[in-house]
């Protein structure tokens, strides 16, 4: 069963899709952005309806001004998706949830992360899931902004020797890949990162995409953790997130379930 619903969330209404009847634990699927979200929505709605079918019921929110909710990218800033995720929450709670389990996929597991306690205070957070998780918000959009360097190098303009994040900052609204980028946006994603003392305050599991083994900057960030309280895993997959193409992935499905069992979740 898959079935959608706009709820409000500040001045728009945001689409919620939910897989299966949801009960007393839930996951909320926190979506990467931009090139991003729209290249991994098939391995994320796949996984969602494994969730479901295994009796664990799936919410994906399309913040505002992304998908098919109201808004435009250019209203907003990162705070706005943190709020929508609240506001997913608490309609979830309405429905009957009383355990959520946080779902990040790339930026969004940065967004879940950086703003854990304000998300365990809101909601019954019970466990975190995160796939790939971006650590970094300033590195994640000087990524993105390669794309916008690229492209004006590709095409022999004097704007290849823009910086082109001074210039946004400068409160220049600028097209980045077909996303106008804020001087706002671009200040609230450059201040989100994982600090380097969190701790996970709830049971925590990191499935590391696209790799062997945990890179040198993951392994710097676990070191420190209990290691009754959180689980990794590596798989090799391609970068999904990257690659224009649409992949099934059914070794990554199970194990996503599997480290929640692991860390006593289910």
């Amino acid at each position: 069963m898959i079935t959608g619903h706009f709820i409000p969330s500040g001045n728009y209404q945001i689409l919620l899709t939910q897989f299966g009847k949801l009960g007393n634990t839930a996951v909320l699927c926190l979506p990467s952005v931009t090139e991003e979200l729209n290249l991994a929505r098939s391995v994320m709605a796949s996984q969602a309806r494994y969730f479901a079918e295994q009796g664990l019921p799936c919410v994906v929110v399309d913040y505002a001004g992304t998908g098919d909710s109201q808004g435009e990218f250019e209203q907003m800033t990162s705070d706005d998706w943190l709020n929508d995720i609240v506001n997913c929450g608490k309609w979830m709670v309405e429905q009957g949830v009383e355990r959520i389990i946080l779902w990040g996929i790339r930026f969004g597991s940065l967004l879940a992360i950086a703003h854990q306690q304000k998300l365990i205070d809101t909601l019954p957070v019970i466990a975190q899931l995160h796939w790939k998780p971006v650590t970094n918000g300033k590195q994640f959009a000087s990524q993105f902004l390669r794309i916008k360097q690229a492209n004006s190098m590709m095409s022999g303009s004097s704007a290849d020797k823009i910086n082109w994040r001074e210039h946004i900052l400068a409160d220049n609204t600028t097209e980045v890949a077909g996303y106008a980028l804020t001087a706002g946006m671009l200040a609230s994603m450059d201040n989100l990162s994982i600090d380097k003392n969190f701790q996970p305050a709830v049971p925590f599991a990191w499935l590391e995409l696209a790799a062997d083994n945990p890179t040198p900057a993951v392994t710097r960030i676990i070191d420190t953790w209990q290691s009754n309280h959180y689980a990794i895993n590596c798989i090799n997959t391609p970068s999904f997130w990257q690659v224009p193409e649409v992949f099934d992935l059914p070794e990554i499905y199970p194990a996503s379930l599997a480290l929640l069992k692991t860390l006593g979740v289910l």
